[in-house]
Protein backbone atom coordinates (compact mmCIF):
# COMPACT_ATOMS: atom_id res chain seq x y z
CA UNK A 1 0.00 0.00 0.00
CA UNK A 2 1.86 3.03 -1.58
CA UNK A 3 1.25 6.37 0.08
CA UNK A 4 2.52 10.25 -0.58
CA UNK A 5 6.20 11.37 1.36
CA UNK A 6 3.97 13.79 2.86
CA UNK A 7 1.60 11.18 4.43
CA UNK A 8 4.64 8.70 5.47
CA UNK A 9 6.63 11.62 6.83
CA UNK A 10 3.96 12.85 9.42
CA UNK A 11 3.59 9.66 10.33
CA UNK A 12 7.43 8.57 10.98
CA UNK A 13 7.15 11.56 13.58
CA UNK A 14 3.99 9.32 15.20
CA UNK A 15 3.68 7.41 18.42
CA UNK A 16 2.58 4.71 15.41
CA UNK A 17 6.10 3.96 14.30
CA UNK A 18 8.42 6.22 16.92
CA UNK A 19 8.12 3.39 19.26
CA UNK A 20 9.81 0.65 16.54
CA UNK A 21 13.22 3.42 16.42
CA UNK A 22 15.80 1.92 18.70
CA UNK A 23 19.55 1.47 18.77
CA UNK A 24 21.44 -1.72 18.79
CA UNK A 25 24.53 -3.36 18.99
CA UNK A 26 25.66 -6.18 16.57
CA UNK A 27 27.96 -8.92 17.81
CA UNK A 28 30.99 -7.35 16.59
CA UNK A 29 30.22 -4.48 18.22
CA UNK A 30 28.86 -2.19 15.07
CA UNK A 31 26.23 0.03 16.47
CA UNK A 32 22.74 0.00 13.66
CA UNK A 33 19.87 2.24 14.39
CA UNK A 34 16.49 0.04 13.80
CA UNK A 35 13.84 2.11 12.59
CA UNK A 36 10.67 1.82 9.94
CA UNK A 37 11.93 2.24 6.27
CA UNK A 38 10.88 6.01 4.75
CA UNK A 39 10.22 7.27 1.57
CA UNK A 40 13.54 9.11 1.48
CA UNK A 41 15.46 5.61 2.21
CA UNK A 42 14.86 4.62 -1.79
CA UNK A 43 18.67 5.46 -2.17
CA UNK A 44 20.33 3.06 1.06
CA UNK A 45 17.62 0.79 0.10
CA UNK A 46 19.03 0.85 -3.79
CA UNK A 47 22.53 0.39 -2.80
CA UNK A 48 21.58 -2.85 -0.23
CA UNK A 49 19.35 -4.79 -3.00
CA UNK A 50 22.31 -3.96 -5.49
CA UNK A 51 25.08 -4.83 -3.53
CA UNK A 52 23.87 -8.52 -2.46
CA UNK A 53 25.54 -11.37 -2.99
CA UNK A 54 24.26 -13.81 -5.72
CA UNK A 55 23.21 -16.06 -2.83
CA UNK A 56 22.41 -13.85 -0.05
CA UNK A 57 19.90 -12.11 -3.54
CA UNK A 58 18.25 -15.34 -4.85
CA UNK A 59 17.35 -16.41 -0.83
CA UNK A 60 15.37 -13.22 -0.21
CA UNK A 61 14.05 -12.04 -3.67
CA UNK A 62 14.39 -15.80 -4.97
CA UNK A 63 16.43 -14.56 -8.05
CA UNK A 64 19.38 -12.35 -8.68
CA UNK A 65 18.24 -8.47 -8.63
CA UNK A 66 21.02 -6.81 -10.58
CA UNK A 67 19.09 -3.24 -10.42
CA UNK A 68 16.62 -2.22 -7.92
CA UNK A 69 13.67 -0.84 -10.02
CA UNK A 70 11.49 2.59 -9.57
CA UNK A 71 8.72 0.32 -9.18
CA UNK A 72 10.38 -1.87 -6.50
CA UNK A 73 11.59 0.86 -4.32
CA UNK A 74 8.46 2.68 -4.28
CA UNK A 75 7.15 -0.56 -3.59
CA UNK A 76 9.74 -1.09 -0.40
CA UNK A 77 10.44 2.45 0.51
CA UNK A 78 6.80 4.16 0.89
CA UNK A 79 4.63 1.97 2.66
CA UNK A 80 1.62 2.48 5.08
CA UNK A 81 2.64 1.12 8.63
CA UNK A 82 -0.82 -0.34 9.34
CA UNK A 83 -1.11 -3.52 6.91
CA UNK A 84 2.47 -3.66 6.33
CA UNK A 85 5.86 -2.25 7.90
CA UNK A 86 9.31 -2.60 7.57
CA UNK A 87 11.87 -2.08 10.00
CA UNK A 88 15.52 -0.85 8.46
CA UNK A 89 18.97 -1.61 10.13
CA UNK A 90 20.75 1.86 9.71
CA UNK A 91 24.34 1.74 10.14
CA UNK A 92 26.59 5.37 9.95
CA UNK A 93 30.38 5.43 9.63
CA UNK A 94 32.57 8.37 9.67
CA UNK A 95 31.97 8.15 5.77
CA UNK A 96 28.59 6.57 4.58
CA UNK A 97 25.27 5.60 5.78
CA UNK A 98 24.03 2.11 4.71
CA UNK A 99 20.86 0.07 4.85
CA UNK A 100 22.18 -3.12 6.26
CA UNK A 101 18.92 -5.07 6.81
CA UNK A 102 15.41 -5.34 6.51
CA UNK A 103 12.82 -6.95 8.47
CA UNK A 104 9.16 -6.74 6.62
CA UNK A 105 5.96 -7.66 7.61
CA UNK A 106 2.92 -7.60 5.15
CA UNK A 107 -0.39 -8.20 6.99
CA UNK A 108 -2.52 -10.58 5.20
CA UNK A 109 -6.18 -9.25 4.12
CA UNK A 110 -7.73 -11.43 6.87
CA UNK A 111 -5.74 -8.97 9.44
CA UNK A 112 -5.01 -13.31 11.18
CA UNK A 113 -1.69 -13.58 9.62
CA UNK A 114 1.49 -11.86 8.26
CA UNK A 115 4.42 -12.51 5.78
CA UNK A 116 7.43 -11.64 6.57
CA UNK A 117 10.74 -11.35 4.91
CA UNK A 118 14.44 -10.38 6.57
CA UNK A 119 17.89 -9.79 4.47
CA UNK A 120 20.84 -8.67 5.66
CA UNK A 121 23.75 -7.24 3.97
CA UNK A 122 26.85 -10.41 3.93
CA UNK A 123 29.28 -7.94 5.59
CA UNK A 124 26.38 -7.86 8.54
CA UNK A 125 25.50 -11.46 8.59
CA UNK A 126 26.26 -13.48 11.46
CA UNK A 127 25.99 -10.99 13.79
CA UNK A 128 22.85 -11.19 15.23
CA UNK A 129 20.90 -8.67 13.34
CA UNK A 130 19.05 -11.45 11.19
CA UNK A 131 17.43 -12.74 14.65
CA UNK A 132 16.76 -9.34 16.19
CA UNK A 133 14.91 -8.28 12.84
CA UNK A 134 13.10 -12.16 13.55
CA UNK A 135 12.23 -10.64 16.83
CA UNK A 136 11.15 -7.62 16.07
CA UNK A 137 8.67 -8.90 13.34
CA UNK A 138 7.94 -11.09 16.11
CA UNK A 139 6.58 -8.93 18.61
CA UNK A 140 4.90 -6.49 15.92
CA UNK A 141 2.69 -9.31 15.08
CA UNK A 142 1.73 -9.52 18.14
CA UNK A 143 1.57 -5.98 18.79
CA UNK A 144 -0.78 -6.34 15.80
CA UNK A 145 -2.90 -8.89 16.91
CA UNK A 146 -1.73 -11.59 14.85
CA UNK A 147 -2.38 -15.09 15.02
CA UNK A 148 0.71 -16.32 12.93
CA UNK A 149 3.50 -15.04 10.95
CA UNK A 150 4.63 -16.97 8.18
CA UNK A 151 7.22 -17.24 5.59
CA UNK A 152 8.04 -19.05 2.08
CA UNK A 153 12.28 -20.05 2.49
CA UNK A 154 14.21 -21.59 -0.63
CA UNK A 155 14.87 -25.21 1.25
CA UNK A 156 18.37 -24.48 0.51
CA UNK A 157 18.67 -21.50 2.84
CA UNK A 158 19.83 -23.27 5.89
CA UNK A 159 20.73 -20.03 8.03
CA UNK A 160 17.24 -18.41 7.74
CA UNK A 161 16.25 -22.34 8.22
CA UNK A 162 18.00 -22.82 11.24
CA UNK A 163 17.11 -19.22 12.43
CA UNK A 164 13.28 -19.94 12.02
CA UNK A 165 13.48 -23.26 13.81
CA UNK A 166 15.38 -21.80 16.88
CA UNK A 167 12.67 -19.01 17.00
CA UNK A 168 10.02 -21.57 17.51
CA UNK A 169 8.63 -21.75 14.08
CA UNK A 170 7.37 -24.81 12.55
CA UNK A 171 8.35 -25.97 9.03
CA UNK A 172 5.36 -27.36 6.12
CA UNK A 173 6.36 -28.21 2.70
CA UNK A 174 5.02 -26.07 0.51
CA UNK A 175 6.61 -26.97 -2.90
CA UNK A 176 9.86 -28.60 -4.35
CA UNK A 177 12.13 -25.83 -3.55
CA UNK A 178 10.42 -23.83 -0.99
CA UNK A 179 9.24 -24.40 2.32
CA UNK A 180 7.20 -22.61 4.56
CA UNK A 181 7.49 -21.26 7.97
CA UNK A 182 5.09 -20.60 10.31
CA UNK A 183 5.03 -19.32 14.20
CA UNK A 184 1.83 -19.38 15.97
CA UNK A 185 1.74 -16.39 18.05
Amino acid sequence: MAMSAKRADNLNNSPLVAKYIQPWTCRDGRQVMLRPIHPEDRLIEKELIEHLSIESSRFRFFDRIREATPEMLNQFCNIDYVHQIAIIAEYKSDTEKRNVGVGRLIIEPDTESGEFAVVVADDFQNNGLGTKLMNTLIDIGREKGLKNIYGIVLKDNWKMLILAKKLGFTIEASSYQEVKVVREL
